[in-house]
């Protein structure tokens, strides 16, 4: 499709950011003149409000310098004027650090980090902004002490804090040094967050660059060349239990998946390449594998992650936060797409969105969001912008649920981000009254991920039976529950865990508990397993614990107490 007018004004903006608000040489005079920065920053927030438009990119460097002066306002103390000057006058690395940081940092502790990593060496700071940007947003809070993994234990590999300015040097000097695969200085601080934290030793890292020989595209490699350990995972042995975790002894004693994914993640770090572990539960149980940077602005996700398993739930921490990671952010960061002229004209107009909309100017807001969306429609934040607008300014469900099927579409091909909007258009209907728009909805989404993403598809399942079974009805439970059940009918042992189980027990909680016995006998009249199937004595001890409950629950219900 040819790109005109409005489209070609988005592009335009995100074009012309060179045209700064302030250059090195004016950015250290104003802050010599010892600037009241809460004043300049609401100064600036007005001048960007007013100067708004699609095509007006000075509009926005204005709100990013407000949201700069701002922030040093309240967190700031600790920056030098030199520190302050050098943000300010470079808008590029400005943008980059106004938009990564987050409400969950600890923004002073981020300005100190960086102070402490300027101050230690101007040189290297200038040369490597991104880096102590990703350090400081990394270093600012601590990890969970089951990061990386649970598996091992705090004296096999310490945990502790490293320090960020040592860490910073030591990624400077190994880049420096030409051991790393990926130009730390290429990489935005968005990506180098995946790079920063590392609980392996400094020793480690150097064992790794003189004994393992690793390029971009044999990575995967790592993974395998780690012999697994059948013994541990037969005697259930998760726990690691040699006498220390470096990676040569990993090497040297193999291990289970959570070490190989280990061993593949530090490795890589070691090798200048951003990577994580995933973690996540399928068909056969727990497993653990990596992603990692094949090349910028394009990850592999799926190291370790091998088919036959269908492991479908993997989720990581995002370094930054410690929360996991969102779908919608590892998304993007696989595909590159924020790095985009498009996106980033789309992340400008979401800029003014949250800002009207944190003001409550929500036709404003509304504006600005959709501007966002026509953009990229790629911007998750966007369309939850339009519609939390959509919803603060009263229109009506009709527009606010067409919302929701724009951003549906928009997120076809993304199957988290996709199932978020859905669920939320569900419960919508459903408040409205409107269970077959909702049913038929759930349905959809069921059908469509049954096969690549069941964990998707069986968590609608399990809240249309909790649906059924709110209302009271044990024929129609029964009935919508072999309907759903039978899509799965190739993944026996998912759907036992995943849709029998919970919705037994949720049974039990009701007076329709003596329905539970009904679920079981549907479970095995649509998977029919065979005498040899591994999921026969799981299905005969849950009905041998009915046959305890379910009395139990008798006597107590015609008031025999226990």
């Amino acid at each position: 499709m040819k790109k005109t007018g409005f489209f070609q004004t988005l592009l335009l903006a995100a074009a012309t950011l060179a045209a700064q608000t302030f250059d090195a040489d004016s950015a250290k005079a104003f802050f010599d003149a010892s600037p009241d920065l809460a004043k300049k920053s609401r100064q600036y927030f007005a001048e960007a409000e007013a100067e708004y438009a699609p095509n007006a990119a000075p509009s926005y460097e204005k709100l990013v310098v407000a949201k700069y002066l701002s922030a040093l306002a309240k967190y700031g103390k600790s920056a030098s004027p030199e520190l302050r000057a050098e943000l300010l006058g470079n808008f590029a690395l400005l943008d980059e650090f106004v938009s990564i940081l987050s409400p969950d940092d600890d923004a002073a502790r981020v300005f100190e980090i960086l102070e402490k990593i300027r101050a230690a060496s101007p040189d290297k700071f200038a040369k490597y902004p991104k880096l102590a940007i990703a350090t400081a947003v990394v270093f600012d809070t601590p990890p969970p002490a089951s990061w990386p993994h649970a598996q091992v234990s705090e004296k096999l590999l310490p945990r502790e804090p490293r320090d960020p300015l040592e860490r910073f040097s030591k990624i400077v000097e190994m880049r420096e040094r030409g051991k790393f695969l990926i130009p730390t200085e290429k990489l935005s601080a968005e990506e180098l967050k995946y790079l920063v934290p590392s609980p392996a030793s400094d020793d480690d890292a150097e064992w790794a660059q003189k004994s393992v020989s690793v390029s971009l595209t044999n990575i995967p490699k790592l993974y395998p060349s780690i012999s697994y350990d059948h013994g541990r995972l037969s005697r259930k042995e998760f726990d690691w239990n040699g006498e220390d975790y470096r990676l040569k002894t990993i090497k040297a004693r193999g291990g289970i998946c959570t070490d190989q994914a280990y061993f593949t993640s530090e490795v890589a770090k070691a090798r200048g390449v951003p990577a994580f572990i995933f973690s996540g539960a399928g068909s056969d149980g727990f497993h653990a594998w990596v992603g990692y940077m094949q090349k910028p602005n394009s990850w592999n996700f799926g190291v370790g992650r091998y088919e036959g398993a269908r492991f479908v739930t993997g989720k990581t921490l995002d370094p930054q936060t410690w929360k996991t990671a969102t779908d919608h952010a590892l998304e993007s960061l696989r595909e590159g797409f924020r790095n985009g002229a498009k996106y980033k004209a789309s992340e400008m107009h979401e800029a003014f969105a949250k800002h009207f909309f944190g003001k409550g100017e929500f036709a404003k807001s509304l504006a600005c969001a959709k501007a966002a969306a026509a953009s990229d429609p790629r911007n998750a934040d966007a369309w939850n912008t339009i519609i939390d607008s959509l919803e603060k300014l009263g229109r009506p469900n009709a527009e606010i649920c067409a919302a929701y099927e724009s951003a549906m579409r928009a997120f076809s091909k993304y199957p988290d981000t996709d199932a978020d909007f859905r669920r939320r258009l569900v419960k919508i209907y459903r408040d409205a009254n409107n269970p077959n728009a909702a049913r038929k909805l759930s349905t959809s989404i069921i059908l469509k991920n049954k096969s690549l993403r069941p964990d998707i598809a069986m968590e609608f399942a399990r809240a249309e039976l909790e649906i059924d079974i709110a209302d009271g009805s044990a024929d129609k439970l029964v009935s919508t529950y072999k309907r759903l059940l039978s899509a799965f009918r190739n993944d026996s042992a998912v759907a036992i865990d995943g849709i029998t189980i919970p919705i037994v027990n949720a049974l039990l909680k009701t007076d329709k508990y003596r329905a539970a016995r009904d679920i079981m006998k549907t479970t095995r009249l649509v998977l029919k397993p065979s005498k040899d199937s591994l999921i026969l004595p799981v299905l005969n001890n849950i009905d041998t614990q009915l046959d305890t409950i379910i009395p139990k629950l008798d006597k107590q219900k015609s008031g025999g107490g226990d």
